[in-house]
Parts: C-alpha cells; structure tokens; sequence
C-alpha cells in the first residue's frame, strides 16, 4: 500500500509517479516521445563577400604605362609619372580619385588621386592639371585648385611635370598666369607662364595660419597650353626653410625659370626670366664634401649654355658690354644672382674679381660653410634668357678644411 507521507505531513509537494494506473513502470519520455536526432542536413558554407576575408595595406603604387603613339596627346601622356595608392575599388571612387591600375594581385585599384579644375582634396600626394589634360587646353578660362592642408604638414613641393603655358611679354606674364597662394601667408611666390616642365617648388607652411593651398591658371587666350603639377604634403621639412628651390643630389643642374626654348605645344616661344623675381636656390651640401663647383655649361652636349641677367644705366645702355661678365653691385645693381655672397650677371659666368677676362665662363666655386646658397633677383623691367648651370660637390681636402 502506496502512502503518501508528504501529503501526510502537509507538505507542498506532488510526488514523482514511477508507474502507471496498471502498476507497469513508465518508459522515459525521450522513448515514449520517440525522440531522435535530428537528420543530418549537408553543410552549406555561408556566402560572404571576397573583399570580407581579403584585406591588404593602402601602400603606394605606380601605374604601368601604356604604349603611346607619337601624336601630341600621347606625347604628353609619356611626361606623366603617376603615383597612387592601393585603394579597393569602392574606397577610391568615395575618396575621388581615379583608378589606373590593379593592385594587390588585382583586388584593389592603383588609385590616383588627379584634379582637373575646381578640384578639391587633402590627399598627401595629389596631381592637379589643365583641363582635358593630356589634350591641350584652349579655352580662355580660369582653372583653380584648392589642397586642405593636413594638421602635421610643414612644407608643399609643387613639382611641374609637365608646364607649357604662352610666353612672358617682356618679363611678365600677361597671356597665361600660373599663381600660386598660401592662406593667410604674405609671402609672394613667382608668378609663372612659358616653359618649366622639371621646375619645382618647396612652400613652408605654418599651419597655426595656413589651412588651404591655392593654386589658380588664367588663360586669356585660345592659344593651346598644358600642365601638370604633382602635389606633395610634407610632415618633415625637407628643404631648409625660405628656400624656394632645393637640390639634394652630389651634382647636378639649376636652371632659371622659363629658361628651355623647346616646346610640344607652344610656338611662339619666349625663353628669359621673369620680373620681380626674389628667392633662393639651396643645395643640400653632402657629408664629407665642402666646396661646390658651379659652371656654365651643358654636360650632355659639352658645350657652354647661354647665360644672359640684364642691367641698364639710366641711358638704357648696358651697364655691362656684351659678351662680357658683370660683377657686384657697380655692374649688377638690379638683376643678379649671388654665388659665395658675389654678385653675378651680364652674359658670362665669372667671378670677376678673381678672373682678370671678364670674356670667358669660369667655374665659380662656392668655399663659404653653412647652408649652401644661390639667390636671385630681379627688378620690375627689362630681362634675358637667365641662367641654366650645374654644380658639383668636391670631396674635402686639408686646404678645404
């Protein structure tokens, strides 16, 4: 006989039935359910999208070239020297840029990042050029270009890989304009128009101040022109502040600005310098070398270059005779440029204070230690082709000590 004692006792408590009304012991509820596995189902990997399990880093790229003709549109092209980054597809088209090439073994594009007028963006390396570049420009349009500038950035290096705009009238640049501005920055830059494909430009930034760089080409002609400018933000300053132009290598050459009498595109060619030109050329002087050998002459073709800087007396003579050098502030008042803190102009190169004929080119050799520099200067009138001479570090010795 079953009893219940917890009913007994009164306590709350509804036994565990172990059997049936016929006394039959009950089968566990998984057996009286009939509960079995589940039938196994064939595994289906879930989908997911290739650029989901691919990843790589944005690192610099250089797009392959591709084979040109020898038309003038193909002829520009070959002056381009892209550099981009590794950007997924999707990623370079939000930031603007422009793909070019494949990457990463072809999951990513080689992303450009090239502007065109009314372009606008705060890449560290990004090109701006004439409008439907490489195809001349010959609408008589303003084209403009403006670059945030980043937070860390302390200098800009404009480099004109391609720049063939019409010619200066008489040292100004009146048809075309290339103009470049710092925000809040009272320094005046150069004003450029000819020929200066291979120029370059170092800007000092003070971002306390400056947040934009403009950069703007007026056209005032139906003339055909082209240019292409690279754009670099540079968070360590590589070239020694107030120097406009800055050369790093052992030798090398240094040329005034619209100095080159070829062209692609530009016919009535004007080669001289400009008016109200104010700057310095710096060469970064190498370990172990001391002086600089600066000459007038072409190494790739053994010949001396042309080297002409204009002064006129009141009269309108030259105030130096014609083919012959002009030394210090007697014979240079107005146009020189300054090798060892000399004066130099007229059209030979030579340090006439050391070289008894004032008719030949001599070397001039720059023994002052410090920061090695040439400066330039030019008045409001009257201009000549320039200057276009290379230099060479010689290696120290006891006398140059």
């Amino acid at each position: 006989h079953y009893i219940d004692y917890k009913r007994h006792y009164g306590l709350r408590y509804n036994p565990r039935r172990t059997s049936n009304r016929n006394g039959t012991r009950e089968q566990p509820l998984r057996e009286r359910k009939k509960l079995l596995p589940p039938k196994p189902q064939p595994y289906e990997p879930p989908l997911l999208s290739v650029f989901h399990i691919i990843s790589f880093a944005n690192v610099p790229c250089v797009p392959r070239r591709q084979p040109s003709t020898l038309d003038t549109v193909d002829r520009l092209a070959e002056t381009s020297h892209w550099a981009g980054v590794c950007y997924r597809e999707q990623e370079c088209a939000l930031l603007n840029g422009t793909p070019m090439d494949s990457c990463a073994g072809g999951f990513g594009v080689c992303c450009v990042f090239r502007f065109g007028c009314d372009g606008r963006t705060e890449q560290n390396v990004s090109y701006f050029h004439s409008a439907q570049y490489p195809a001349p420009a010959t609408e008589a349009l303003p084209c403009g270009f403006t670059l945030v500038l980043q937070r860390t950035v302390r200098q800009v290096l404009l480099e004109f890989l391609f720049f063939e705009l019409q010619p200066p009238q008489l040292g100004n640049c009146v048809e075309d304009q290339f103009i470049v501005s710092v925000q809040n920055d009272q320094r005046v830059y150069p004003v450029l128009c000819g020929i200066n494909s291979g120029q370059h430009m170092y800007l000092d930034i003070d971002r306390a101040y400056s947040h934009r760089l403009y950069l703007s080409a007026v056209f005032n002609s139906n003339q055909p022109r082209a240019f292409l400018v690279k754009i670099t933000q540079l968070t360590t300053p590589r070239a020694p502040a107030a120097c406009l132009q800055f050369h790093e290598d052992v030798s090398g050459v240094i040329k005034s600005f619209n100095y080159d009498n070829n062209s692609i595109l530009v016919t009535n060619r004007k080669a001289s310098y400009f008016n109200n030109l104010n700057y310095a050329i710096c060469i970064r002087r190498q370990i172990m070398f001391c002086n600089v050998v600066i000459a007038n002459k072409d190494t790739t073709h053994g010949k001396e270059n042309i080297f002409q800087i204009v002064n006129i007396a009141e009269d309108g003579s030259s105030l130096v005779p014609p083919n012959q050098a002009g030394v210090e502030l007697f014979s240079c008042p107005d146009d020189f440029i300054a090798i060892n803190f000399v004066r130099l102009c007229g059209e030979r190169l030579n340090d006439g204070s050391l070289v008894a004929d004032a008719s030949v080119n001599k070397p001039v050799t720059y023994t002052s230690a410090g920061p090695i520099v040439i400066a330039v200067r030019t008045d409001q009138s009257i201009v000549g082709r320039g200057f276009k001479l290379t230099y060479t570090q010689l290696v120290c010795t006891e006398k140059s000590l």
